[in-house]
C-alpha cells in the first residue's frame, strides 16, 4: 500500500463502473490472501453506497492507459449518520491500494494527495483512514509497509481494533451463560420477528442513535429480515440487540465480508444492551443465543468485526484474527 520512487508512466483516471472487475483483480493481488475482494461487495460499498461520489475513487493505470495498477477510495458523510449528523470535520480515505509490481514508484504517494486534495475541496480538514460509512476496513490493516507509509505521509497512527473469530462447530452453552439465562425468566433472548421493526427502531433511537441506528435503519429499509437480528426482549420492548450475517444474507455485512478466506462463515456486529440490562450476565447470554442460532444456519466458523473488547468476546473463546490501526491526519 505504499510507494517511494516516482512512477511518471502511470495514469491516474476516475472512476468508472467498467473498472470494477479490474479493481478486484488489483486489490485481490495486492490483499487478497487476507482480504479476497468480491465484486458484489465493492459494488455494495461503492456505487450502491449513499455516501459514495465517483469523483472521489480514482484508478491508475499502467502505460498507454495499460490495466489498473492501483486505486484510491475517499469518502465524506452525503446523508446523516443517524445523531451524528454528516461530521463536517472529517472525511475518509476509505480504501488504497496498489499492486504489488507497481509499489515504490510514487504511486501510493500520488493516489493518497489525491484524495486528500479532493476531501481538503469539500472542507474536510480531519482525514480519517478507514471507518467510514460503508466501510472496508475499520483502519490500517496491521502490516508494517501500510504503517511506514501512512505515517511518513503525517498520520497519527495508534489505537487498536480487531476482528475475532473462533470456530462454533461443537459451540455448547457454558454453564455461567445458562445461570444467566435462568436468573432472568421475564427476558427474552430471540431473533425479532416480523413487526417488530419499529421496537427495535425505538430501541437504537434510544440507546444507540448514531451511526449504529443509522445503518440498522439502511438494513432494514432495504428489506433486510429483522430476524437476522437477535433480540432481548421484556415485555415486549427490545432492550439489546446484536446484527447476524450469514451465508444467505443479502448484505454482506462487514463480520463476513472477508468470508472467503474463512470458510463457511457468520458474523456478529454491533451488539449492544440498555444501559438498565448490563452487568447482569445478559451480554454473554445475547452472545450465547447469537452463536447457537448461527449453528442452525449451518454456519461453521463465527467472526465478530471491529471492536477491542478482547476479554468480553474472550469468554466464549473467541480470539483475534486480524488487526487494525487508527490513523488520522489534519490537513
Amino acid at each position: 500500500m505504499s510507494s517511494a520512487r516516482e512512477a511518471p508512466s502511470a495514469e491516474v483516471v476516475t472512476f468508472g463502473p467498467e473498472a470494477v472487475p479490474e479493481v478486484v483483480a488489483v486489490w485481490n493481488a495486492a490483499l487478497g490472501e487476507t482480504f479476497p475482494l468480491r465484486e458484489s461487495l465493492f459494488t455494495q460499498n461503492t456505487v450502491m453506497d449513499p455516501h459514495f461520489d465517483p469523483g472521489g475513487c480514482w484508478v491508475a493505470r499502467g502505460p498507454k492507459r495499460g490495466p489498473a495498477v492501483g486505486m484510491c477510495l475517499a469518502k465524506v458523510a452525503r446523508e446523516p449518520i443517524g445523531a451524528d449528523g454528516t461530521l463536517p470535520d472529517r472525511g475518509w480515505v476509505s480504501a488504497l491500494v496498489v499492486h504489488p509490481a507497481f509499489r515504490r514508484r510514487g504511486l501510493g504517494t500520488r493516489l493518497l494527495a489525491q484524495a486528500e486534495a479532493y476531501l481538503a475541496g469539500l472542507g474536510r480538514r480531519r482525514v480519517v483512514l478507514g471507518g467510514d460509512p460503508g466501510h472496508f476496513f475499520p483502519g490500517i490493516p496491521l502490516r508494517d509497509e501500510a504503517l511506514a507509509f501512512f505515517a511518513g505521509a503525517g498520520y497519527q497512527v495508534r489505537g487498536d481494533a480487531y476482528d475475532l473469530h473462533r470456530s462454533i462447530k461443537d459451540y455448547t452453552t457454558p454453564a455461567m451463560v445458562a445461570a444467566a439465562r435462568a436468573g432472568h425468566p421475564e427476558v427474552e433472548i430471540r431473533p425479532l420477528r416480523p413487526g417488530e421493526e419499529g421496537r427495535l427502531l425505538d430501541f437504537m433511537d434510544e440507546t444507540f442513535p448514531g451511526r449504529w441506528r443509522y445503518t440498522m435503519g439502511r438494513f432494514l429499509a432495504e428489506r433486510g429480515p429483522v430476524g437476522d437480528v437477535m433480540g432481548v426482549v421484556r415485555e415486549g420492548a427490545v432492550r439489546g440487540f446484536a446484527h447476524l450475517f450469514h451465508p444467505g444474507s443479502r448484505w454482506i455485512g462487514p463480520s463476513i465480508a472477508w468470508s472467503p478466506a474463512v470458510g463457511r462463515c457468520g458474523g456478529l456486529g454491533p451488539m449492544g444492551l440498555a444501559p438498565a440490562f448490563r452487568g447482569r450476565g445478559l451480554g454473554l447470554a445475547l452472545l450465547d443465543a447469537a452463536v447457537r442460532h448461527l449453528q442452525t444456519l449451518g454456519v461453521d466458523e463465527m467472526i465478530i468485526d471491529w471492536t477491542n473488547l478482547l476479554g468480553f468476546y474472550g469468554r466464549l473463546g473467541f480470539v483475534p484474527l486480524r488487526q487494525y490501526r487508527h490513523g488520522e491526519r489534519i490537513l
